[in-house]
């Protein structure tokens, strides 16, 4: 039940009854609700949610909005927020000003990725930013991150860590921190309590991999490749990403106009690479039996070595995610995921006699010290003894 204000009546505030108000108006001007929100309502049946207060001993008015456009419900909240203000001793008219002019979570978001990381970050990065704000950011959209409570904070984040895993809420809490951080150093907002909050607090860090393939599981790995039933373009993609130690996008993007197979060399040019500078890689003979069994069944005119579902796309990330999967479960081996195999083949070829300055071009690193500096080679000629050697010992297990 509500108060009348006017002329003494009372009447139940509802949706319902706020959609049958019609013009000409005779019933109550002012009806309030709960919180200090009250409705006025013309002769012209136009309506409007008000929150009244007390300052300093003087009745005091916010508009807040006109029905419908803004809802019962809505106006409750922010009635709620108003008075929330007025209990910690400030003005609500100044806090109304501040939460028109304030940042929401979904702006901030956007903007980062318009005027930072599209134009300082890598391509994949700024996928995976999309991939996160689609996901863990539109859901969230007009969050307040100066008004949100740290309470409501962990509120969101452990409901991530419910769905998701305690590694995952800690990650999305270090990239909300990144964002709202970001907009702080532009001077759009004072703080957010979200900086505050530690991730042991809502989750945990992300464990650091630490997974080698033994020989064994190596030449296991291989033989359930060969044997499973996957389509010859995932089955390809996942054999190089083995024998190259490539990053999964380098292969999965690699256009097929960056392999020379009569010099037996990759070259991925600097627009893909994440250092920012070319990389060249040789090709053992089992890499190049790989791109010619493909270059038999779609040409050599191809734009992508590995295209998707459609001649214009490169084969999906999930696709070769989704094998890795199956093989894992098939092999019971200790869990791997493809970023492993360059572990493994920096370790296993090391074990072999293989130089790190060696591995490490393999890789596609770029060299500390003083030698990223002055000494540009890339032992191309020791690069495809390693490949090699590598491929003869699967090869000979």
């Amino acid at each position: 039940m509500v108060t009348v204000i006017n002329q003494g009546a009372t009447m139940s505030l509802t949706d319902s009854k706020l959609r049958n108000i019609k013009s000409p108006y005779s019933g109550p001007l002012e009806v309030s609700d709960r919180d200090g929100l009250t409705v006025r309502i013309s002769t012209n049946a136009v309506i409007s949610f008000n929150y009244r207060f007390r300052w300093r001993g003087k009745q005091q008015r916010i508009k807040i909005g006109r029905y419908p456009e803004t809802s019962l419900a809505e106006a409750r909240q922010t009635a709620g927020e108003y008075r929330k203000a007025l209990q910690s001793g400030l003005d609500p008219r100044y806090f109304a000003i501040n939460q028109a002019n304030g940042r929401v979570l979904g702006d901030i978001c956007n903007d980062f990725i318009t005027l930072y990381a599209s134009k300082e970050l890598s391509t994949k990065t700024n996928e995976l930013y999309r991939s996160f704000s689609n996901k863990y950011i539109t859901p969230n959209y007009n969050i307040d991150v100066e008004r949100y409570s740290y309470t409501a904070w962990i509120a969101l984040f452990d409901k991530i860590r419910q769905e998701t895993s305690a590694a995952n809420a800690g990650s999305i809490l270090k990239r909300y921190k990144t964002i709202i951080r970001w907009s702080k150093s532009r001077g759009e907002i004072k703080h957010s309590d979200c900086l505050d909050i530690p991730v042991k607090a809502i989750g945990t860090y992300q464990a650091r991999r630490e997974r080698v393939l033994e020989w064994r599981e190596i030449v296991g790995l291989w033989r359930a490749i060969e044997a499973s039933r996957a389509s010859i373009k995932v089955k390809v993609c996942t054999q190089l990403l083995i024998l190259t130690g490539a990053r999964n996008s380098e292969i999965r993007q690699a256009q097929r106009s960056e392999f020379n197979l009569e010099d037996a060399v990759w070259l991925l040019p600097k627009e893909r690479s994440k250092t920012g500078k070319p990389i060249r890689r040789p090709l053992s003979e089992q890499s190049i039996r790989l791109i010619e069994s493909l270059d038999f069944i779609f040409g050599v005119n191809r734009k992508y070595l590995i295209e998707g579902l459609s001649s214009n796309k490169c084969i999906t990330i999930h696709s070769i995610d989704r094998f890795i999967q199956r093989l894992n479960e098939k092999l019971l081996y200790e869990h791997f995921v493809p970023h492993d195999f360059r572990r493994t083949i920096s370790t296993r070829l090391s074990e072999k006699g293989i130089m790190p300055h060696v591995t490490e071009k393999m890789l596609g690193h770029e060299l500390g010290g003083i030698m990223a500096i002055y000494n540009k080679h890339d032992w191309l000629d020791e690069q495809r003894v390693a490949y090699q050697l590598y491929w003869d010992e699967i090869k000979g297990c």
